[in-house]
């Protein structure tokens, strides 16, 4: 082999090893913004959900409360029905005690 040929070869070698540093520093520099964006749409992922959270709990309480009031009118119309039966009996019974006593 010649020595044209040899540094032909050392010249290919030293072009390579070049390119092959070149491709990893590239390389290097790509996963390094791919890390980051990741980790980005990571924390934005994160957000979004958390404020979704925040709305559906928002949603819920809400829900919440009107079932509650919806409960306690409820309630406030049965406790109301049952104080008239209650007070219509409670005169009955005076009634009917009171003509017990007069009739004796």
């Amino acid at each position: 082999m010649g020595l044209d040929a040899i540094t032909a070869v050392e010249q290919a070698e030293a072009a390579a090893a070049r390119k092959k540093a070149e491709a990893v520093s590239q390389a290097k520099r790509l996963a390094a913004i791919a890390d980051g964006e990741g980790r980005q749409a990571l924390e934005d992922a994160a957000k979004r959900t958390e404020a979704r959270l925040r709305e559906l709990d928002a949603q819920a309480d809400e829900r919440i409360r009107g079932e509650a009031e919806r409960i306690r009118e409820e309630t406030e119309r049965e406790l109301s029905a049952l104080r008239s039966g209650a007070e219509l009996r409670l005169d009955r019974a005076a009634e009917t005690i009171a003509e017990r006593i007069v009739n004796g």
